[in-house]
């Protein structure tokens, strides 16, 4: 991407990840939203061929095109796991990518787990 392009696509980003919103929604994570921000506009403007994700080498194209549909609660999403984690993450940006690339497929299946838990526990 050169320079323009890539602020077409950050603007892209911002107005359809409800960026402002989110970052009222999550004051003590600005740095964090600021950073997915700029993995999303970096991955989605990267030259190359392939882009490593949970160690396997996926075509640009489909990464491009699983971070175009990415909505503000899958942000969301990758925010409230990255704080639950607890494990050491050696290398930030690969876990990152990974969270965001697999957030539409598994946040339906983390929120159903989480109720079904708390359902089962009394909380709800």
């Amino acid at each position: 991407c050169d320079i323009d392009e890539r602020e077409q696509y950050r603007r892209y980003f911002r107005d359809h990840l409800e960026y402002d919103i989110l970052m009222q929604d999550y004051p003590y994570d600005k740095e964090l939203l600021e950073d997915i921000l700029e993995l999303i506009v970096d991955t989605v403007c990267s030259k190359r061929e392939t882009i490593r994700i949970c160690g396997d080498n996926k075509p640009i194209n489909v990464v491009k095109s699983a971070f175009m549909k990415l909505n503000e609660m899958h942000i969301a999403y990758v925010i409230s796991c990255f704080r639950e984690n607890s494990t050491e993450v050696r290398n930030i940006k690969q876990y990152l990518l990974a969270a965001l690339y697999n957030a539409p497929l598994t946040m339906n299946g983390y929120y159903t787990a989480l109720v079904n838990h708390d359902m089962a526990t009394g909380k709800i």
